[in-house]
């Protein structure tokens, strides 16, 4: 009888090992580890590259702004500027993406953020504006790519509880840029000259990709849906050391919920048609979607402004002074992201901010230019809810709503189809500024909006507090 009960024991802990080893196992451990340092590290690394990468595109109106006025550029070559730089965007998270998936989160993170860094130091050496443009698409490239990656991953690490404050902590290291990079056009660039923005911001962000390189481990959910366990499991297992190593104590699995999917996990083998099969198709829509709309008005803020108060009288200096206002916005509405993301619905949130958007920013397009107070009081409150819905979509609920064997590929479909806004949107707003004003600008954006909006209320699905493995089992 005793040999029986050993063999039972023996049996049951070999199958709990397979179990714990398993794909659903894995991702299961590390659902469950609380929030600490290990995941604040995860963060803070994925925060170095958002950061870098978010500061050089938000240098980007600031610089255009000062290169119209000195007659280095025209508004015509702005326009292509900004749209090159969407089209490095979308190239560069659709081959992110398939690295992402093929070769690691890691990996494709660590080539995007190299190719960054050496086209922002060659980018300072440009001997004229087409020059700055062709090495501009290739930042692109490697701009799309990170910032795909960054987002994209963040949600393999942390638990569905916190996966909301994490992304918002995540936006809001990378999202103090946007106030930075304009006041460092306001001080620097007439100092200094814009190249020297650049050849900085490739020396931070080659201190980014040696601490990514150093320290950022593999995604374990990627390595077990590859059939690379014992890799997956050693990283989980050292997550769960310097756990346990502070004195935290870790909730129990559940084996016998587990058992029936480690039972018959398989090793998928799945490519870029899933994202448009019958469970997938409303999802990559409504994400698509969500990033179209976030793109348009992200890059209609941040890269037009200057340059419409430019062309409606104001000097350079007062019109990059009052964007700095305006995008301190940025930081302080995903600081309320971080608060209340985990707190309502991901698909009602992304709703009443399009809608609140749509109405904001034609208010702030009318008022007048002399109404300084008003226009940075306004524009505050407008990138406040902007960036809010910014990081709710292509952070949070990017994350969640593709299956970890596409999750790159789907998210680097999703960014491509939203920098098509940024593609085409620069040569329509140029027209509409010049021939109608702001006004029509904002009218035509908001009833993008309004259409995204509707969209998303049809094919949108709630992600709110539930395992990437419960959204993402059925491809």
């Amino acid at each position: 009888m005793d040999n029986l009960d050993a063999r039972i024991d023996r049996l049951d802990s070999a199958q709990r090992q397979m179990i714990r080893m398993s794909y659903h196992g894995i991702a299961a451990r590390l659902d469950r580890l609380p929030q600490a340092s290990w995941h604040r590290k995860i963060m803070l690394l994925l925060g170095g590259v958002v950061f870098c990468d978010c500061l050089d595109m938000y240098v980007g109106g600031g610089i255009l702004a000062q290169l119209l006025e000195s007659g280095w550029s025209t508004v015509d070559l702005n326009a292509v500027f900004a749209s090159i730089t969407m089209l490095g965007y979308l190239l560069g998270a659709l081959v992110s993406g398939y690295l992402g998936d093929r070769l690691g989160r890691r990996r494709s993170l660590l080539i995007s953020t190299m190719l960054f860094s050496i086209a922002t130091l060659l980018a300072a050496f440009s001997p004229n504006m087409i020059a700055l443009i062709v090495m501009r698409g290739i930042m692109g490239l490697g701009l799309g790519g990170a910032l795909l990656c960054s987002y994209g991953a963040l949600s393999e690490y942390t638990p569905p509880v916190v996966r909301g404050r994490y992304a918002g902590w995540l936006g809001m290291i990378g999202n103090f840029s946007p106030p930075l990079g304009a006041l460092l056009t306001v001080l620097v660039v007439p100092v200094f000259g814009w190249q020297v923005i650049f050849v900085g911001i490739s020396l931070i962000s080659l201190l980014a990709l040696f601490a990514i390189w150093r320290f950022f481990p593999e995604s374990p959910r990627w390595l077990a849906s590859k059939g690379r366990y014992d890799e997956a499991n050693e990283i989980v297992l050292s997550a769960e050391r310097s756990l346990i190593q502070q004195g935290i104590e870790l909730p129990e699995i559940d084996y016998d919920g587990l058992m029936q999917t480690a039972q018959q996990e398989i090793v998928k083998d799945v490519g870029w048609r899933a994202l448009f099969s019958k469970h997938m198709i409303k999802r990559t829509i409504t994400i698509s979607t969500a990033l179209f709309a976030m793109n348009l008005m992200v890059y209609t803020i941040t890269n037009w402004t200057p340059t419409i108060f430019v062309l409606r009288g104001m000097d350079t200096t007062m019109s990059i002074g009052i964007t700095v206002v305006m995008l301190i916005g940025a930081p302080f509405g995903i600081f309320l992201l971080s608060l209340f993301a985990d707190k309502h619905s991901r698909k009602k949130g992304l709703i009443v901010c399009l809608l609140l958007l749509a109405v904001c920013a034609y208010l702030w397009s009318l008022i007048p230019t002399s109404n300084i107070f008003a226009l940075m009081t306004v524009g505050f409150i407008l990138c406040s809810i902007l960036y809010y819905y910014s990081l709710l979509a292509c952070s949070v609920y990017l994350g969640e709503g593709f299956p970890t064997e596409i999750r790159m590929r789907g998210s680097g479909f999703a960014h491509a189809i939203g920098r098509l806004a940024g593609i085409i949107s620069p040569y329509a707003i140029a027209f509409l500024l010049q021939s109608y004003g702001a006004p029509m600008v904002f009218l035509v954006n908001g009833s993008i909006l309004v259409i995204s909006a509707i969209i998303i209320g049809i094919c949108g699905e709630e992600t709110r507090g539930r395992s990437l493995e419960e959204i993402n089992d059925k491809i």
